[in-house]
């Protein structure tokens, strides 16, 4: 731990001399304040692994890597956390605890707007949810998956949740059991919400385990991706910078 506060001291230095010489002083200024947050709080947060072809381009988070206060833990990540911790993962207790992204997270923003990730989670009891927005916005508007701990649903706007119309996610339920997810929508004709079970590295892109096409009423004014953590932990993710499925009338 000595050798890592170290380090964010020298980090510290160096960024005011940059910010000095370029007068890039506000995103330095920042970056100084994460840093500074982290370091008075013992937080520790590996800032993700560029990952490529699995399938495709993008960033992983292993969020069991991480410690100390949440909140400036997953600062260095990228990510803004609300009513938090870090217990072998993001554990959330309720509507209140949220995850969201701090950088654009599209695999795709010409034209039609797409968004495709990986996560690893574990849910702890029978009515835990996590909710998956993407894209969002900061304020978690944005179509919307929740996992449950038998079933992959779609929430609207308003909050009412039900089941995929297209093709059901349904599982055997994996509750207190580590779990992987594909997921992915894309804006066409409203949001196309799909997805697979396991990792995206091993599903067919030409078809897909679960989805739902034509679903109205979401926003997607959004770039980022957001969680709503309820009685669960998020292990790690995977945020892609390509779109994953090609099947269908996917575009």
């Amino acid at each position: 731990m000595k050798q890592l506060k170290l380090v964010f001291l020298i980090s510290l230095i160096f960024l005011g001399q940059c910010a000095e010489l370029t007068g890039g002083k506000d995103s330095e200024d920042k970056t100084a304040e994460t840093l500074l947050l982290a370091l008075t709080n013992n937080a520790v947060c590996p800032s993700g692994t560029a990952i490529s072809a699995q399938p495709t381009n993008g960033t992983s988070y292993d969020f069991t890597q991480c410690s100390g206060t949440a909140t400036a833990a997953l600062k260095l990540a990228g990510f803004t956390a609300t009513d938090l911790q870090l217990i072998g993962g993001i554990v959330g207790g309720g509507n209140s605890s949220t995850l969201v992204r701090d950088s654009s997270s599209l695999s795709s923003s010409g034209g039609e707007k797409k968004a495709s990730l990986q996560i690893t989670y574990v849910l702890s009891a029978s009515d835990s949810t996590i909710d998956v927005v993407l894209p969002s916005t900061t304020s978690l508007s944005g179509p919307t998956f929740q996992i449950t701990p038998g079933e992959i649903k779609k929430k609207s706007s308003t909050g009412a949740t039900s089941s995929l119309g297209g093709k059901a996610g349904t599982w055997t339920s994996s509750l207190s059991q580590e779990k992987t997810l594909c997921l992915e929508v894309h804006n066409e004709n409203g949001a196309h919400i799909f997805g697979w079970e396991g990792p995206c590295s091993s599903v067919s892109r030409t078809s897909y385990g679960f989805e739902e096409e034509a679903v109205s009423g979401f926003d997607f004014s959004g770039d980022r991706i957001a969680f709503r953590i309820n009685k669960a932990t998020i292990k790690s993710l995977n945020v892609y910078s390509s779109n994953i499925g090609t099947a269908g009338s996917l575009r």
